[in-house]
């Protein structure tokens, strides 16, 4: 009876790795992953661009702040 089982399990356990590695392919021919794999490159680029945006905003803030403070004091 567990020969069974185990015969059974193993036989599933395959029939789903073919299922697995067949629809892998599928994927693999798709156009429209490919086209989302292509933005990758765009969609870091971008998020570097926004990234140091955000670090020359946060630094001109810091900036007003010292020049507000520097002024206030020279009175």
């Amino acid at each position: 009876m567990l020969k069974q089982i185990q015969e059974k399990l193993l036989f599933g356990l395959f029939m789903l790795l073919g299922l697995v590695s067949s629809a892998m392919a599928a994927v693999g021919d798709d156009p429209g992953v490919d086209a989302i794999n292509a933005l990758s490159g765009k969609a870091t680029l971008y998020i570097t661009a926004s990234f140091a945006v955000a670090v020359l905003v946060a630094g001109g803030f810091w900036g007003i702040a010292m020049m507000k403070k520097a002024f206030s004091r020279a009175k």
